[in-house]
């Protein structure tokens, strides 16, 4: 690690590459988690109508991501 002692700019680099390393991780961990909830009550409403319709984690996820882009709040200032 001395390399990156002697070059403050890599260390820089090195640095913001681990933190956003870590944010990503995070973010994509969280996405799960709440993706459970939405798969549950999908498969709770859906499920008895037509047990073709059951999602799964990843598919939950992917309704999330839509509903945010959907949904998600604006901030229309004008």
């Amino acid at each position: 690690m001395s390399l990156l002692d002697d070059i403050p700019l890599l260390k820089r680099i090195v640095e913001a590459a681990t933190t956003l390393l870590i944010v990503i991780v995070l973010s994509v961990l969280v996405g799960l988690i709440l993706a459970f909830p939405v798969m549950w009550l999908w498969n709770f409403v859906f499920a008895p109508i037509n047990p073709a319709m059951k999602i799964s984690v990843f598919q939950a996820w992917a309704l999330n991501v839509l509903a945010g882009i959907l949904f998600g709040q604006r901030n229309g200032k004008k």
